[in-house]
């Protein structure tokens, strides 16, 4: 994407943390990555392909479940704590792909009804630790977008994911940010945008995040078609005062 010519776009003083969320190939990374480069942030990925236990979880989730799940917990308290020592420090913007919070998602789809109780318990007391993100943005997608991005992004670990299960983390992270309150949250609908390589999606996206206030926002983009409609339509009305002229 061309980031040579930078708008005056800029974030309001009261965002210093911003946690980009979706779910499994929805974006956040990519997202993530733009902005911090765009602000010159500092970016805090998850370390997902860490975690020795996925690839085996896509393969058997009821065997593998509380792993994987205790193991994204622990790491992801690890990386949050960390970095709010260093941003004591040094200050400046933090965009992360992910937020703590959101580990429940997966806890309560995954684990029984045995292991939940044990996974709350010990979620608890990690999360009074770590701060609430500024703000959200919320990337959703559908399924049929979301299984289109997983297969072009090729990840071995992922390859094995069953349409169902993704289904369900969608209604589940639905259901999550729709009821969150800790913070403001942006919803973006990404079926029809590509921020990656379209300048103008990225940027439409920033100015949501400045014009974000407390609550639940929703930005639900045009499709391409209409938009070039649109701006077909705004052209030529920008030509006729030159054309009568003429």
């Amino acid at each position: 994407m061309d980031t040579t010519t930078k708008p005056d776009l800029q974030l309001p003083p009261n965002i210093a943390h911003i946690c980009v969320e979706g779910v499994i190939g929805v974006g956040k990374t990519s997202l993530c990555t733009l902005l911090a480069d765009r602000f010159n942030g500092r970016k805090l990925m998850e370390k997902v392909e860490e975690n020795p236990f996925l690839q085996k979880f896509y393969k058997n989730r009821k065997a593998l479940a509380f792993q994987t799940q205790l193991w994204f917990l622990l790491s992801r308290y690890k990386q949050l704590s960390e970095e709010t020592v260093q941003q004591d420090l040094f200050q400046g913007l933090v965009v992360a792909d992910y937020m703590f919070a959101k580990d429940r998602i997966f806890a309560g789809i995954n684990l029984t009804e045995d292991e939940l109780p044990l996974y709350d318990t010990v979620a608890r007391i990690l999360e009074r630790q770590i701060p609430r993100p500024d703000v959200v943005i919320y990337l959703q997608a559908s399924t049929e977008v979301l299984l289109k991005r997983v297969e072009m992004r090729g990840r071995m670990y992922e390859s094995s994911m069953e349409r169902e299960y993704l289904e369900t983390l969608n209604e589940a992270y639905n259901h999550f940010f729709f009821h969150y309150s800790d913070a403001p949250v942006l919803v973006v609908n990404t079926n029809e945008l590509d921020f990656v390589n379209n300048t103008v999606d990225f940027e439409e996206i920033i100015r949501q995040i400045v014009q974000t206030r407390h609550g639940i926002n929703y930005y639900q983009p045009m499709n391409a078609h209409d938009r070039l409609r649109l701006e077909e339509n705004d052209r030529r009305k920008r030509q006729r005062p030159s054309d009568a002229e003429a």
